[in-house]
């Protein structure tokens, strides 16, 4: 009975400090929150602008290639055009923005009493992975948002509005997507959408962690350092290249850049990140 007491207060107490941080989160981050608006928007009226071209149709999955579909592999030469991906670089870059400093700033000010009361240094790290893993999600809801209005004041969703350059077929013959390959495609932007989802919690877990060990301002610059990286190498070890189309297997025949290896890259470097977050708030001077 007592154990069942003590996991009970427990529980209580991690649904406390989760409602706690989505609360105060959002408040430390309410004007950041208008500069993802102002942000999103931006980028979203580009791509409206740019699609339909040669390379990019119309429509909501265009517009999503235009967003993520990042630069293929770059290679040093003395005629090569260097060109970074800006949409896909600051897109991903303020989501990082976005969740920098509220972790490490409620641990200097209230976030070590949280611990004491609790007793449990995994509760308060879960209420911030949770505020974290809501944040990034709402930052790409609101995005997909912003790219419906656009769609629907572009005319809407049609046929001509599926990712003709994202197949091997049409960007070996140049050919438009028919509606025979529409759903494919739509899967394709899934798939895009939901790996760079899962590429910013996991960065964004990452640096939540550093924070803890780090300035927050230091831990932003590392995870910004460690995205650009991405840009100039292609490898599965740089996490960026997962969420950039034009590095996927299917596109760039770079058999470790695949939707497996993603998973399984995402899942075990965020499993890490919260493994050492609580060792690094064990390891500090609290009881």
């Amino acid at each position: 009975m007592g154990n069942k007491t003590k996991n009970h207060f427990r529980k209580n107490h991690l649904g406390i400090l989760v409602r706690y941080d989505l609360n105060y989160g959002y408040q430390n981050t309410r004007l950041k929150w208008l500069g993802a608006v102002l942000v999103q928007a931006y980028f979203a009226v580009i791509a409206v602008q740019r699609c339909p071209s040669p390379e990019i149709p119309a429509g909501m999955p265009g517009y999503v290639e235009f967003l993520f579909r990042g630069m293929p592999e770059y290679f040093v030469s003395e005629t090569g055009k260097f060109e970074l991906p800006v949409p896909w670089l600051l897109l991903h870059a303020y989501v990082l923005f976005l969740t920098a400093s509220y972790p490490a700033e409620d641990f200097a000010h209230s976030g070590g009493q949280a611990i004491v009361r609790t007793g449990r240094c995994l509760d308060w790290l879960l209420g911030k992975a949770v505020w974290v893993a809501y944040t990034v999600t709402v930052y790409y809801l609101l995005l997909a948002g912003i790219l419906a209005l656009c769609t629907l004041a572009a005319g809407g969703l049609t046929p001509d509005g599926a990712m003709g350059s994202l197949t091997p077929q049409c960007v070996a013959t140049g050919e438009r997507m028919t509606e025979d390959v529409v759903l494919e495609d739509s899967v394709t932007s899934l798939r895009c959408w939901g790996q760079s989802l899962l590429m910013s919690l996991t960065l964004c877990l990452t640096e939540l962690t550093l924070s803890l060990a780090l300035e927050s301002i230091l831990s932003l610059f590392l995870m910004l350092g460690y995205l650009t990286a991405s840009v100039f190498w292609a490898s599965p070890a740089l996490m960026g290249n997962f969420s950039m189309l034009l590095r996927q297997d299917f596109l760039s025949g770079i058999p470790g850049i695949c939707f497996r290896n993603c998973l399984l890259a995402y899942g075990l470097w965020s499993a890490i990140a919260l493994v050492l977050g609580k060792r690094l708030i064990e390891q500090k001077d609290l009881f």
